[in-house]
């Protein structure tokens, strides 16, 4: 006589946890989280690089009125080159008492016909200012 296997189906509940298919509720909770802390990382990266963004705009505004006012002032004639105090500017470089931008030169004598010029330029943000220095040669009268 021939001899029948049996096939037991078990129910789900009798599998054991490691053979089930899909996630347990710690795993998604933990993926969830780990979601979360990347993207609030994300989220501040962003706006560190906006902060970034604004102080390298407003140096670059300042370097550039600092610029073409330093090349002003040395074509003026070196013998009547004074010191001149702050100036309000706008961000094109016009004078603006309203303006975002500081100026201020400063002319102080290095040696015998010789002037250490400096154009100091303050941005929109309190950072750093922009610093030009050059010396001028008076030459003989």
């Amino acid at each position: 006589m021939k001899r029948r296997s049996r096939t037991f189906r078990r129910s789900p509940s009798a599998i054991p946890p490691a053979r089930r298919d899909g996630f347990t509720l710690v795993s998604v909770m933990m993926a969830v989280m780990l979601l979360t802390v990347g993207l609030l990382a994300l989220a501040r990266t962003q706006s560190v690089l906006l902060g970034a963004q604004a102080t390298a705009s407003s140096r670059t505004s300042a370097l550039s009125v600092a610029r073409a006012y330093m090349e002003e002032v040395r074509a003026r004639d070196p013998w009547v080159l004074t010191s001149e105090s702050q100036t309000r500017l706008s961000l094109d470089g016009r004078v603006d008492g309203e303006g975002p931008l500081r100026r201020t030169l400063s002319v102080e004598a290095a040696q015998d016909n010789l002037l250490r010029v400096t154009v100091t330029v303050a941005g929109t943000r309190n950072d750093k200012p922009v610093e030009l220095v050059t010396y001028v040669y008076r030459g003989a009268r």
